[in-house]
């Protein structure tokens, strides 16, 4: 019997594992309309995928806000600029600005931003340096 879950846009009911239209639509009219052509070329060069796999690999491929805030164990599928890439984009490769996250977890914490940008930076901050200095070395 299959697993189902709910798209959290359209409320659809999907088969586990599957991405609703709604979302990839949503993506499609972000990168026509929306993002910035330089920020795209970066995410798809070289210097990011690298950049990319090396964070993962110092955070053991966990989601440090999950873990740093509830103790799971969740499986980090992506990395997030502390300071975004608008704010500085010298620190685009930088390791202390760069966090690995999960799906739901960057969404979460995007959401923060919206709240209270400087603030939601601050902990980001603190947590990875407590991630990275106090728990695994």
């Amino acid at each position: 019997m299959p697993i189902y879950k709910q798209c959290p846009r359209c409320r659809k009911r999907l088969s586990s594992g599957t991405t609703c239209e709604c979302i990839k639509q949503r993506h499609k009219e972000y990168d026509r309309y929306s993002r910035d052509i330089t920020s795209d070329e970066f995410y798809h060069s070289d210097e990011w995928k690298l950049t990319r796999d090396t964070v993962l690999e110092i955070d053991h491929h966990i989601d440090v806000y999950a873990y740093m805030t509830t103790g799971e164990l969740i499986i980090a599928n992506t990395v997030h600029h502390i300071e975004p890439l608008k704010d500085d984009w010298t620190r685009r490769t930088d390791i202390d600005n760069l966090i690995s996250l999960s799906n739901d977890t960057h969404s979460e914490i995007e959401a923060m931003y919206k709240k209270d940008k400087q603030g939601t930076m601050k902990m980001l901050n603190d947590m990875l340096w407590r991630y990275r200095n106090d728990i695994f070395i």
